[in-house]
């Protein structure tokens, strides 16, 4: 089994005791910390819960110094399901009931052996879910998976395409020099679309027509993606009026056009982007499938 382990400061000794007593019988992975040093939990968990989501196999296993932090965090991150345990019977209900993939854990709070105990009785334990009798726990896991997950910044943006069906991308320091498509913050009294083309004239000095909005609530139902919802992410699909684009140079901003599927191939997206494009792929791939 492949489990990815971190901590903060608080749960590093935790951690570092739980990782010897797994790696012989697993594939253990520490993503952090590397001491007692003094650092912030968030960014061990977002780690953690990253790479479970991304690997269904995997399982994720946190330390803190009450493991509620690290819970908290990791649950920000779509697809997790991070439970604190404390004893043996949350050790089991964890998996059994929820369907954890991510256990978070006390160092301040458990001693190390009984930590270690409760770990192997989660790992060794099953989802009834997967049995007849357990329905209700797999009707309930799938609820929690359907909770719509907080919007990522920014708050609108567009994919804006040009005549040849190339999409506009912008990169800039201040974006950690990852492509974004144009967008930022709703100001008070406006809709999503005036909010939309101020930020992109303000962006780019285009200006946009023929808008085409999707919201996180419009759902298809393709038989491709085996009836289950997919939720849109684009908030708008815009043709621009005029190509010709003004950067503010001063930011270091540039910008290229390039086709959607070549841009997910070749380019490093932003998580909105990324995602946006994703989407819009899959949507012109089930148009041409119906």
């Amino acid at each position: 089994m492949d489990i990815i382990l971190a901590s903060d400061h608080g749960g590093f000794e935790l951690k570092e005791f739980i990782k010897k007593g797994l790696e012989n019988d697993n594939k253990v992975k520490d993503l952090g910390c590397g001491s007692e040093e003094s650092c912030d939990y968030p960014d061990f968990a977002e780690k953690v819960a990253k790479e479970v989501a991304d690997d269904k196999e995997s399982v994720g296993i946190l330390c803190c110094g009450t493991g509620i932090g690290m819970s908290i965090a990791a649950n920000k991150v779509a697809g997790i399901r991070a439970a604190v345990i404390w004893d043996e019977f949350s050790a089991k209900a964890a998996k059994e009931h929820n369907n954890a993939n991510v256990i978070c854990l006390g160092g301040r709070v458990l001693e190390k052996g009984d930590a270690l105990n409760l770990v192997k009785i989660f790992l060794n334990s099953t989802f009834h879910g997967e049995k007849k009798e357990g329905e209700r726990h797999k009707h309930r896991v799938e609820k929690i998976d359907s909770i719509e997950v907080g919007f990522p910044e920014p708050v609108v943006g567009a994919l804006i395409f040009n005549e040849k069906n190339e999409i506009f991308l912008m990169k800039s320091p201040k974006w950690n020099d990852l492509y974004s498509v144009p967008g930022g913050h709703i100001e008070k009294g406006e809709t999503r679309l005036d909010a939309l083309r101020r930020e992109v004239k303000e962006e780019t000095g285009m200006e946009i027509h023929d808008e085409k909005l999707f919201t996180l609530h419009d759902a298809i139902f393709p038989t491709k993606f085996h009836k289950r919802k997919h939720f849109v992410m684009i908030d708008y699909l815009a043709k621009a009026k005029d190509t010709k684009v003004t950067l503010d140079k001063r930011e270091g901003t540039e910008f290229k056009w390039m086709k959607p599927n070549l841009a997910l191939k070749e380019l490093k997206l932003n998580d909105y982007t990324k995602r946006a494009l994703e989407d819009y792929v899959k949507i012109m791939d089930l148009s041409r499938v119906l």
